[in-house]
């Protein structure tokens, strides 16, 4: 009679250990790391696309406004100047950069800070106050976006963004197929994989 609580009843349906054997595997996969870079090579049309989709939806709100700067603030690495709208008294933070010791409006470094100086700036009370991988939505400087982007800039994005994957996925496939390698005797076979619920 077996006994129910025995934990080894199942165990000839397993290959005997033999002492001594011992297994190993390696892999060398480049092509993840083609993957990884096809990612990063798509970030500039994504953020084009996104932005563009974003001045789209809301362009009829947007205008050009007075950006009055009261205060440079360093903000641990990430800068800004905090100031206000001309006609409002609610603090409005337009992206900075650090010139030398000195904080300038990002995207137009040759305007550093200075008490009550004015820059224009594309500002909009609807759309959504964002960044897109460094780059922002609204309090856009005038000097650095002279256009807001439109339908040709969305169509040139999704162009840009369609032949990145398309030509990233592809030389993945193909690094993989030419390039990867695999030693060792320690791949799962189907019996394991029906264990594991594979």
């Amino acid at each position: 009679m077996s006994n129910p609580f025995d934990i080894r009843q199942n165990a000839a349906d397993e290959p005997p250990a033999r002492a001594g054997n011992f297994r190993f595997g390696a892999t060398f996969s480049p092509h993840i790391l083609v993957f990884m870079l096809t990612i990063l090579a798509a970030i500039p049309p994504l953020r084009g696309t996104i932005v563009s989709v974003v001045n789209l939806w809301w362009g009829k709100s947007y205008a050009k406004v007075d950006f009055i700067m009261d205060e440079a603030r360093p903000n641990d690495g990430s800068p800004y100047i905090a100031g206000h709208l001309d006609g409002s008294s609610d603090q409005y933070n337009v992206p900075g950069v650090m010139q030398g010791s000195t904080i300038a409006v990002k995207g137009v470094p040759t305007e550093a800070f200075a008490p009550n100086k004015r820059i224009q700036i594309w500002d909009s009370p609807e759309a959504p106050r964002f960044g897109v991988f460094g780059a922002s939505i609204n309090g856009v400087p005038v000097a650095a976006l002279p256009e807001r982007p439109g339908w040709l800039s969305l169509l040139l994005h999704l162009a840009w963004l369609y032949v990145t994957f398309v030509v990233g996925l592809r030389a993945t496939a193909w690094v993989a197929k030419r390039f990867s390698r695999a030693w060792g005797d320690l791949p799962m076979d189907r019996r394991s994989r029906t264990k594991l619920g594979l």
